[in-house]
Protein backbone atom coordinates (compact mmCIF):
# COMPACT_ATOMS: atom_id res chain seq x y z
CA UNK A 1 0.00 0.00 0.00
CA UNK A 2 3.24 2.17 0.57
CA UNK A 3 4.10 1.96 -3.19
CA UNK A 4 1.08 2.16 -4.55
CA UNK A 5 -2.30 3.43 -2.67
CA UNK A 6 -4.73 1.52 -5.39
CA UNK A 7 -3.51 -1.52 -3.88
CA UNK A 8 -6.65 -4.02 -3.06
CA UNK A 9 -5.85 -7.22 -0.72
CA UNK A 10 -7.69 -10.21 -1.04
CA UNK A 11 -8.49 -12.03 2.34
CA UNK A 12 -9.18 -15.33 4.06
CA UNK A 13 -9.55 -14.70 7.04
CA UNK A 14 -11.39 -16.87 10.08
CA UNK A 15 -12.98 -13.65 11.92
CA UNK A 16 -11.81 -9.66 12.55
CA UNK A 17 -8.28 -8.42 12.11
CA UNK A 18 -6.82 -5.36 12.43
CA UNK A 19 -5.67 -3.71 8.49
CA UNK A 20 -4.29 0.10 9.07
CA UNK A 21 -1.95 -0.74 6.35
CA UNK A 22 -5.15 -1.38 3.51
CA UNK A 23 -6.78 1.13 1.31
CA UNK A 24 -9.19 -1.77 -0.02
CA UNK A 25 -10.26 -5.44 0.91
CA UNK A 26 -11.95 -7.88 -0.77
CA UNK A 27 -13.23 -10.52 2.28
CA UNK A 28 -14.40 -13.57 1.82
CA UNK A 29 -13.33 -15.15 4.48
CA UNK A 30 -13.27 -19.05 3.89
CA UNK A 31 -14.85 -19.59 0.71
CA UNK A 32 -13.80 -23.28 -0.11
CA UNK A 33 -12.21 -24.97 -3.47
CA UNK A 34 -13.91 -22.01 -5.09
CA UNK A 35 -12.67 -19.02 -3.54
CA UNK A 36 -9.99 -17.98 -6.76
CA UNK A 37 -13.03 -18.43 -9.38
CA UNK A 38 -15.21 -16.02 -7.25
CA UNK A 39 -12.52 -13.83 -6.77
CA UNK A 40 -11.80 -13.08 -10.30
CA UNK A 41 -15.51 -12.66 -10.98
CA UNK A 42 -15.75 -10.12 -8.95
CA UNK A 43 -12.23 -8.48 -9.76
CA UNK A 44 -13.21 -8.65 -13.20
CA UNK A 45 -16.75 -7.58 -13.29
CA UNK A 46 -18.78 -10.11 -14.04
CA UNK A 47 -20.52 -10.71 -10.89
CA UNK A 48 -21.26 -7.28 -8.62
CA UNK A 49 -20.39 -8.22 -5.33
CA UNK A 50 -23.18 -7.79 -2.79
CA UNK A 51 -22.42 -9.57 0.65
CA UNK A 52 -22.18 -7.41 4.15
CA UNK A 53 -19.92 -7.76 6.68
CA UNK A 54 -20.94 -10.32 9.88
CA UNK A 55 -18.96 -8.40 12.01
CA UNK A 56 -17.25 -5.02 12.99
CA UNK A 57 -13.38 -4.38 11.65
CA UNK A 58 -11.59 -2.74 14.49
CA UNK A 59 -9.69 0.21 13.85
CA UNK A 60 -7.27 -0.91 16.64
CA UNK A 61 -7.50 -3.33 19.46
CA UNK A 62 -8.49 -0.75 21.83
CA UNK A 63 -12.15 -1.09 19.49
CA UNK A 64 -11.87 -4.77 21.05
CA UNK A 65 -12.62 -7.00 24.26
CA UNK A 66 -9.23 -8.38 24.59
CA UNK A 67 -9.55 -12.13 25.86
CA UNK A 68 -8.55 -13.14 28.96
CA UNK A 69 -5.90 -15.00 30.51
CA UNK A 70 -8.05 -15.91 33.68
CA UNK A 71 -10.07 -18.75 34.88
CA UNK A 72 -13.04 -16.40 35.22
CA UNK A 73 -14.16 -14.07 32.93
CA UNK A 74 -17.01 -11.34 34.23
CA UNK A 75 -18.66 -10.51 30.79
CA UNK A 76 -18.81 -7.12 32.37
CA UNK A 77 -19.38 -5.29 28.72
CA UNK A 78 -23.10 -6.48 28.87
CA UNK A 79 -23.91 -5.67 25.33
CA UNK A 80 -21.70 -3.21 24.81
CA UNK A 81 -19.58 -5.27 22.19
CA UNK A 82 -18.64 -5.13 18.26
CA UNK A 83 -20.82 -2.29 16.72
CA UNK A 84 -23.33 -1.92 19.86
CA UNK A 85 -19.92 -0.07 21.75
CA UNK A 86 -20.61 3.55 21.12
CA UNK A 87 -16.72 3.80 22.13
CA UNK A 88 -15.88 1.27 19.68
CA UNK A 89 -14.17 2.94 16.16
CA UNK A 90 -14.66 0.60 13.13
CA UNK A 91 -12.32 0.53 10.14
CA UNK A 92 -14.87 -1.32 8.07
CA UNK A 93 -18.68 -1.10 9.90
CA UNK A 94 -20.62 -4.17 10.63
CA UNK A 95 -22.78 -4.63 7.49
CA UNK A 96 -20.64 -2.94 5.41
CA UNK A 97 -19.94 -4.21 2.00
CA UNK A 98 -19.26 -2.28 -1.30
CA UNK A 99 -20.65 -2.96 -4.76
CA UNK A 100 -20.42 -1.26 -8.64
CA UNK A 101 -22.79 1.12 -8.38
CA UNK A 102 -24.89 2.85 -5.43
CA UNK A 103 -28.75 2.95 -4.00
CA UNK A 104 -31.08 5.62 -2.24
CA UNK A 105 -33.75 4.84 -0.32
CA UNK A 106 -36.95 6.26 0.06
CA UNK A 107 -39.08 8.17 2.72
CA UNK A 108 -39.93 4.91 4.99
CA UNK A 109 -43.33 4.03 6.36
CA UNK A 110 -44.96 1.78 8.36
CA UNK A 111 -48.36 -0.21 8.98
CA UNK A 112 -49.87 -3.14 11.10
CA UNK A 113 -49.56 -6.30 9.40
CA UNK A 114 -51.76 -8.61 11.06
CA UNK A 115 -50.60 -8.72 14.71
CA UNK A 116 -46.94 -7.67 13.58
CA UNK A 117 -45.43 -4.15 12.12
CA UNK A 118 -44.44 -3.75 9.20
CA UNK A 119 -41.68 -1.46 8.08
CA UNK A 120 -41.55 -0.78 4.31
CA UNK A 121 -38.93 1.68 2.09
CA UNK A 122 -38.09 1.90 -1.29
CA UNK A 123 -34.73 1.15 -2.49
CA UNK A 124 -33.42 2.59 -5.91
CA UNK A 125 -30.40 1.78 -8.07
CA UNK A 126 -28.92 4.82 -8.73
CA UNK A 127 -25.81 3.76 -10.71
CA UNK A 128 -25.31 2.14 -14.45
CA UNK A 129 -24.61 -1.38 -13.31
CA UNK A 130 -27.02 -4.00 -12.46
CA UNK A 131 -26.62 -5.06 -8.66
CA UNK A 132 -27.98 -6.24 -5.72
CA UNK A 133 -28.23 -4.98 -2.00
CA UNK A 134 -28.60 -5.78 1.86
CA UNK A 135 -31.04 -3.00 3.44
CA UNK A 136 -30.93 -3.27 6.61
CA UNK A 137 -33.15 -2.28 9.92
CA UNK A 138 -31.41 -1.46 13.02
CA UNK A 139 -34.01 -0.16 16.42
CA UNK A 140 -33.06 2.20 18.32
CA UNK A 141 -34.58 1.19 22.33
CA UNK A 142 -34.70 3.51 25.45
CA UNK A 143 -31.53 3.72 27.62
CA UNK A 144 -33.82 1.84 30.35
CA UNK A 145 -33.44 -1.43 28.12
CA UNK A 146 -29.82 -1.47 28.71
CA UNK A 147 -29.23 -1.72 24.76
CA UNK A 148 -26.57 1.18 24.50
CA UNK A 149 -26.53 1.36 20.89
CA UNK A 150 -28.97 1.04 17.98
CA UNK A 151 -28.93 -3.04 16.93
CA UNK A 152 -29.73 -4.87 13.29
CA UNK A 153 -33.15 -6.54 13.72
CA UNK A 154 -34.18 -7.36 10.36
CA UNK A 155 -32.36 -7.25 6.73
CA UNK A 156 -34.07 -7.53 3.31
CA UNK A 157 -31.94 -9.33 -0.04
CA UNK A 158 -33.19 -7.83 -2.64
CA UNK A 159 -33.10 -9.34 -6.52
CA UNK A 160 -30.96 -7.81 -9.01
CA UNK A 161 -32.27 -3.91 -9.72
CA UNK A 162 -31.29 -2.60 -12.91
CA UNK A 163 -30.03 0.61 -13.22
CA UNK A 164 -32.91 3.33 -12.53
CA UNK A 165 -35.36 0.78 -11.30
CA UNK A 166 -36.83 0.69 -7.70
CA UNK A 167 -37.80 -2.58 -4.94
CA UNK A 168 -39.63 -2.72 -1.70
CA UNK A 169 -37.61 -3.87 1.02
CA UNK A 170 -40.31 -4.45 3.70
CA UNK A 171 -39.47 -5.56 7.40
CA UNK A 172 -41.51 -7.44 9.59
CA UNK A 173 -41.14 -6.70 13.56
CA UNK A 174 -43.40 -8.85 16.03
CA UNK A 175 -43.74 -8.11 19.78
CA UNK A 176 -40.75 -10.01 19.96
CA UNK A 177 -38.78 -8.06 18.24
CA UNK A 178 -40.39 -4.64 19.73
CA UNK A 179 -39.18 -5.83 23.10
CA UNK A 180 -36.30 -6.33 25.58
CA UNK A 181 -35.14 -8.71 28.12
CA UNK A 182 -34.27 -8.43 31.57
CA UNK A 183 -33.61 -11.32 33.65
CA UNK A 184 -35.52 -10.83 36.69
CA UNK A 185 -38.48 -9.51 34.73
CA UNK A 186 -38.40 -11.55 31.20
CA UNK A 187 -39.36 -9.52 28.18
CA UNK A 188 -40.57 -5.76 28.13
CA UNK A 189 -42.42 -4.16 25.05
CA UNK A 190 -41.17 -1.10 24.59
CA UNK A 191 -42.80 2.11 24.33
CA UNK A 192 -40.70 3.89 22.54
CA UNK A 193 -38.87 3.03 19.63
CA UNK A 194 -36.86 4.44 15.92
CA UNK A 195 -36.43 2.36 13.47
CA UNK A 196 -32.92 3.31 11.21
CA UNK A 197 -32.48 1.90 7.86
CA UNK A 198 -29.34 1.89 5.71
CA UNK A 199 -26.37 0.34 3.94
CA UNK A 200 -24.81 -0.57 7.52
CA UNK A 201 -24.55 0.02 11.38
CA UNK A 202 -22.63 3.37 10.48
CA UNK A 203 -24.46 4.20 7.33
CA UNK A 204 -28.13 4.92 8.09
CA UNK A 205 -29.60 7.01 5.32
CA UNK A 206 -33.58 7.07 6.72
CA UNK A 207 -34.78 7.01 10.67
CA UNK A 208 -38.21 6.93 11.70
CA UNK A 209 -40.08 7.12 14.62
CA UNK A 210 -42.12 3.33 15.08
CA UNK A 211 -43.71 4.45 18.35
CA UNK A 212 -43.53 7.01 21.42
CA UNK A 213 -43.83 7.46 25.08
CA UNK A 214 -45.78 10.29 25.13
CA UNK A 215 -46.98 10.19 29.07
CA UNK A 216 -45.73 7.85 31.86
CA UNK A 217 -48.43 6.29 31.89
CA UNK A 218 -48.32 5.32 28.37
CA UNK A 219 -52.03 6.37 27.65
CA UNK A 220 -51.71 7.99 24.31
CA UNK A 221 -53.62 10.44 22.86
CA UNK A 222 -56.80 8.55 23.37
CA UNK A 223 -56.22 8.50 26.64
CA UNK A 224 -55.25 11.50 27.07
CA UNK A 225 -58.12 12.79 25.84
CA UNK A 226 -60.24 10.43 27.73
CA UNK A 227 -58.57 12.21 31.17
CA UNK A 228 -59.86 15.32 29.81
CA UNK A 229 -63.39 14.31 29.41
CA UNK A 230 -63.28 13.35 32.65
CA UNK A 231 -61.73 16.69 34.30
CA UNK A 232 -64.21 18.24 32.09
CA UNK A 233 -67.48 16.56 34.04
CA UNK A 234 -65.89 16.71 37.35
CA UNK A 235 -65.62 20.63 36.70
CA UNK A 236 -69.46 20.80 35.96
CA UNK A 237 -70.54 18.55 38.72
CA UNK A 238 -68.71 20.39 40.89
CA UNK A 239 -70.05 23.87 39.65
CA UNK A 240 -73.43 22.43 39.55
CA UNK A 241 -73.03 21.10 43.41
CA UNK A 242 -72.11 24.78 44.31
CA UNK A 243 -74.61 26.55 42.62
CA UNK A 244 -77.47 24.35 44.05
CA UNK A 245 -75.77 25.61 47.98
CA UNK A 246 -76.45 29.31 46.41
CA UNK A 247 -80.25 28.87 46.17
CA UNK A 248 -82.75 30.93 48.73
CA UNK A 249 -83.82 28.25 51.31
CA UNK A 250 -87.72 29.08 50.55
CA UNK A 251 -86.33 27.82 46.85
CA UNK A 252 -85.12 24.21 48.07
CA UNK A 253 -88.60 23.92 50.26
CA UNK A 254 -90.92 24.24 46.99
CA UNK A 255 -88.69 21.89 45.19
CA UNK A 256 -88.57 19.59 47.65
CA UNK A 257 -92.65 20.00 47.83
CA UNK A 258 -92.37 19.68 44.64
CA UNK A 259 -91.06 16.41 44.99
CA UNK A 260 -93.54 15.08 47.19
CA UNK A 261 -96.07 16.00 45.07
CA UNK A 262 -95.15 14.55 42.30
CA UNK A 263 -94.64 11.25 44.18
CA UNK A 264 -98.09 11.81 45.71
CA UNK A 265 -99.69 12.14 42.43
CA UNK A 266 -97.72 9.16 41.10
CA UNK A 267 -99.08 7.07 44.08
CA UNK A 268 -102.57 8.08 42.45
Amino acid sequence: AAANNRTVVLMMIPGAILMPWVPAILALFYGGQETGGAWASVIFGDVTPAGRLPIMMPATEKDTILPSNSSEVPYSEGLATSYRNPSFVSAFPFGHGLTYTTFEYSKPSKFECGPDLCVQSSVKNTGKVPARTVAQLYLRFPEVSGHPAPFLKGFYKTPVILPGAAVTARFRLTDRDLSWYDTGDGFTKTLQATALIGESSKDIRLEMELMQHHSSLGLGIFGTILIICAVALMIMFIYEYRLCDRRPSGEQRDTTLLSQEDESFSSE
